[in-house]
């Protein structure tokens, strides 16, 4: 009896395992990032600048994007909830949008 509760006990930990250990090293990209991506995809090569086609200018700009001490990937965020045309109507009555 105790030897099937320590084999049920191991099978569990062995299978629930896995989802903790395994860990990508690139975080998955907010979709809002990966939808501007799709648009700009979508651009013509005179609209696209050529600065940003280089790969060592793309790396040296990434670089500072990382994630430092105590950082963590938004994934939720909280301006998403926010409806545009509330947005448009404070900036309006303020007097910054005509």
């Amino acid at each position: 009896m105790i030897r099937t509760l320590v084999l049920l006990a191991v099978i569990g930990i062995c299978v629930g395992a896995p989802q903790f250990l395994i860990q990508s090293s690139v975080p998955e990209p907010h979709p809002a990032i990966l939808e501007n991506e799709a648009m700009e995809a979508l651009l013509p090569d005179e609209l696209k600048n050529d600065f940003y086609k280089n790969p060592n200018i793309v790396a040296a700009l990434a670089q500072p994007s990382w994630f430092g001490y105590k950082e963590a990937q938004v994934t939720h965020r909280e301006s998403d909830k926010i409806p545009r045309e509330k947005v448009y109507h404070i900036l309006h009555n303020a007097g910054f949008v005509r």
